[in-house]
C-alpha cells in the first residue's frame, strides 16, 4: 500500500526541515505524486509538523487535492508586543511555537504556500479538499503598520476549488494571511490572525464560505475579510478588533451575524457595488479611539456603509466613544449607519449608545428606505422623501 501519511520530520528529503520545510513539503508531495498515478487511486495524503521551529527558504506548491497540512498548534505570539519592547530578557519565550514556520524567502517568491494546479478544461485544474491545520506562519519581521514591510503571503489559492479548509491555523506578520480565489464551500475556523495586512480574501468569486469563530486582529491597512463577487458567505461568532474592515464588493445573500467587532477607525462593515439581499444582525459594534489613523475613510463614511438593494441590518448594538476633537472631518456628526444607494434597505430594532450626536444617513440615490426603532427623529440626517421611519423613543 503507498504510504499516505508523512512526519517532516522523518522524511529523507535532501535538506532538514528545520533548514527548509518548503523545500521538504514539495518533496513529499512529489513522492505523493509519483506513488498516486492513476484517477482511482488519489486518495491524497497527510503532512504532519511536529512542533519545532522550521525555516521556509523555497516556497510549496500544492498542485494534489486532498492533502491535509497538520501540525500540533497554532502557536501564536504577539511579534508586534515584542518587537515594541525595549528588553525581553526576561520573558520566558519570545518566538512563536508549537508547529512554528519562518518565512525566510531565498527563493524571490512572496506566498509561504501556493495552491495551484493548471489544465483544461477548467476541471482539470480544480483542487479539491485541502486542509490548513494547527500550525503558525510567522512574516519574522516586519514594520507598522504591518503591511507592506515584507510583502509575504501566509497562504495563495490561485486554482478554483472545492471544500478547502482553514482551521486553527495561526499568522502573524504578513501582508496577507489567507487568500483564495474561485472558493466554493470553502471554510476558516478557529484561526489566530493578528498584525498582517489582510486577514481574509476571497477573491475573482466564491460561493457559500463560511467564516465562524475566528479572531481577526490589527488588520491595520487591509482588510479583516474582503470578498468580491460572493454568494451566501456565513460571517458569524468572530472576534474582529482594531482597525475592524469586513467589505464585501459585489457579493449578495451573505450573512454577517454574531459578531464582535471593536475597531478605532471608521468603516466596519460595508457592502458595496450593489451588494444586495445580506443580511447584518445581532453584532456588536464598538468604535473607539486609539492607536493610527484611518488614510481610507472620515467618519462620514459610516461604521456600516451600504450601497445596494434589500439589505437588513436589525438588531445591533452600536457603542461609539470617541473625542470630538478626533472625528474627521472636523466638527462633523459621525455617521453610523449610511445607505448609501440602492431600494427597499431595512433597519430595525438597532440599539445606539453614544457620546456624540450620530447619525443614520439615507443618501439622495437611495429609496424605499425602512427605519424601525434604529434612530430618534434627530439622528436621522435624509438626502431623500423616498423612505419610512418609525422613530425610536
Amino acid at each position: 500500500m503507498a504510504r499516505t501519511v508523512y512526519d517532516v520530520t522523518t522524511f529523507e528529503g535532501s535538506v532538514s526541515p528545520q533548514t527548509d520545510i518548503g523545500k521538504v513539503i514539495n518533496e513529499i508531495i512529489a513522492d505523493i505524486k509519483s506513488k498516486q498515478t492513476t484517477q482511482n487511486t488519489r486518495p491524497g495524503a497527510v503532512i504532519y509538523i511536529p512542533p519545532g521551529h522550521y525555516d521556509l527558504l523555497t516556497r510549496v506548491v500544492i498542485d494534489v487535492s486532498f492533502l491535509t497540512i497538520k501540525g500540533s498548534g497554532h502557536g501564536f505570539l504577539s511579534r508586534a508586543i515584542h518587537d515594541d519592547t525595549s528588553d525581553t530578557s526576561k520573558w520566558i519565550e519570545v518566538q512563536p511555537g508549537s508547529s512554528h514556520i519562518r518565512v525566510k524567502h531565498t527563493d524571490g517568491n512572496n506566498e509561504a504556500f501556493l495552491v495551484q494546479r493548471s489544465g483544461a478544461p477548467a476541471e482539470v485544474g480544480r483542487l479539491n479538499g485541502i486542509v490548513f491545520q494547527d500550525f503558525c506562519i510567522d512574516g519574522v519581521a516586519s514594520t507598522k503598520p504591518y503591511v507592506e514591510g515584507n510583502h509575504k503571503i501566509g497562504i495563495s489559492v490561485q486554482s478554483d476549488n472545492d471544500s478547502f479548509r482553514f482551521e486553527g491555523m495561526g499568522f502573524v506578520y504578513l501582508t496577507q494571511a489567507m487568500v483564495v480565489r474561485g472558493a466554493d464551500a470553502c471554510s476558516f475556523t478557529n484561526n489566530f490572525v493578528a498584525e498582517c495586512g489582510t486577514s481574509i480574501s476571497l477573491t475573482g468569486a466564491s460561493q457559500v464560505a463560511k467564516i465562524t469563530n475566528n479572531y481577526l486582529i490589527s488588520a491595520w491597512a487591509g482588510y479583516s475579510v474582503f470578498a468580491e463577487n460572493a454568494e451566501g458567505i456565513l460571517i458569524s461568532g468572530n472576534t474582529i478588533v482594531w482597525a475592524c474592515n469586513i467589505t464585501l464588493i459585489n457579493s449578495n445573500r451573505c450573512n454577517i451575524s454574531g459578531n464582535k467587532l471593536l475597531s478605532n477607525f471608521p468603516s466596519m462593515i460595508a457592502l458595496t457595488n450593489g451588494s444586495s439581499e445580506n443580511l447584518i444582525s445581532g453584532n456588536h459594534f464598538r468604535r473607539v479611539y486609539g492607536d493610527g489613523t484611518s488614510t481610507r475613510f472620515d467618519d462620514l463614511y459610516g461604521l456600516v456603509h451600504i450601497n445596494g438593494s434589500d439589505n437588513a441590518v436589525t438588531g445591533n448594538q452600536f457603542s461609539f466613544s470617541v473625542p470630538a476633537a478626533n472625528i474627521a472631518p472636523s466638527g462633523a456628526d459621525p455617521t453610523l449607519i449610511l445607505i448609501a444607494g440602492g431600494a427597499r434597505n431595512y433597519l430595525a430594532t438597532n440599539n445606539i449608545k453614544a457620546n456624540l450626536d450620530v447619525k443614520v444617513v439615507l443618501d439622495s440615490s437611495s429609496t424605499e428606505t425602512k427605519i424601525l426603532y434604529s434612530a430618534k427623529s434627530s439622528q436621522l440626517q435624509s438626502y431623500t422623501d423616498n423612505y419610512s421611519l418609525v422613530a425610536t423613543p
